[in-house]
């Protein structure tokens, strides 16, 4: 089966068109702008109806994670299977699944996770700062990209928690269903910061990758404001206040205004 699904999605990155552009809506209409991204669409494995966040997912992989810990959180880590089993495939890249059973390609830049932390303002490390970018450092400290499956995952299960809170779908809720979104939002930026400074020549001649932070930050601001007060978290406004306001988080704040159009900004 692993290898059947690994022939498939070779077929798919070359017989489907992957480079297209795609128009991610958000509330303001200043963000519906097309994005040029490396993006393919994945073999669906099953037939689950409706459309749903939930469905589009799993219809996509063999092996989810399961229930057990809530609807959203199979999203996030079935997101992370298909991320993993994509990264395979592809020398010197890593894949991303986002939403509606396609995933994008990323090539690596020349930065490691330890570069980016000078780039992490101590005011904007909420607490998923430490498991990532110290306890799993060990482990990932070569793949510069990292954050970004990361965050890939909290956006879908994000979207998942609010659609299904939505559709009035009972599944196990957290608090901060949604935090994650703004929190890696932040990381991510302080990555693609970190690229701009290091890796010069891939920041400027490789646009997929800004194209790409973009698109992701677009999702997270849409998905973070749908579900900030659904699942309501004293600790994400504290940081969204921050990230807006406090002087010590400016580097980021610049970067976002310069860069990506004030995303969460403005």
């Amino acid at each position: 089966m692993v290898t059947r699904f690994k022939v498939v999605f070779y077929l798919i990155l070359f017989f489907i068109s992957s480079n297209v552009s795609w128009c991610q809506q958000n509330t303001d209409a200043v963000r519906s702008t097309p994005i040029d991204i490396d993006i393919f669409k994945l073999e669906q494995k099953k037939q689950l109806e409706p459309k749903t966040v939930y469905n589009d997912l799993i219809n996509c992989y063999t092996k989810p994670f399961g229930d057990m810990y809530g609807r959203p959180t199979n999203v996030h880590e079935t997101v992370h299977g298909v991320n993993s089993t994509l990264s395979n495939l592809k020398n010197g890249y890593r894949a991303f699944y986002c939403g509606h059973c396609r995933a994008i390609w990323l090539k690596e830049p020349n930065i490691t996770m330890q570069d980016i932390i000078p780039n992490i303002p101590d005011i904007l490390k909420d607490y998923r700062y430490s498991l990532y970018f110290i306890s799993q450092l060990k482990y990932w400290n070569n793949v510069g990209l990292y954050p970004v499956d990361e965050w890939s995952a909290y956006i879908a299960g994000a979207e998942c928690a609010v659609e299904d809170h939505q559709n009035q779908i009972k599944t196990k809720e957290k608090a901060d269903s949604v935090s994650g979104t703004l929190e890696f939002s932040i990381y991510c930026t302080a990555l693609a910061k970190t690229v701009k400074e290091k890796d010069k020549e891939y920041w400027d001649n490789y646009p997929q990758f800004k194209n790409s932070i973009q698109f992701f930050l677009i999702k997270s601001e849409k998905v973070f404001f749908d579900g900030r007060y659904i699942f309501p978290s004293e600790r994400q406004e504290v940081l969204l206040k921050n990230l807006q306001e406090h002087d010590d988080a400016n580097s980021i704040r610049d970067f976002l205004k310069t860069e990506f159009n004030g995303v969460f900004i403005e």
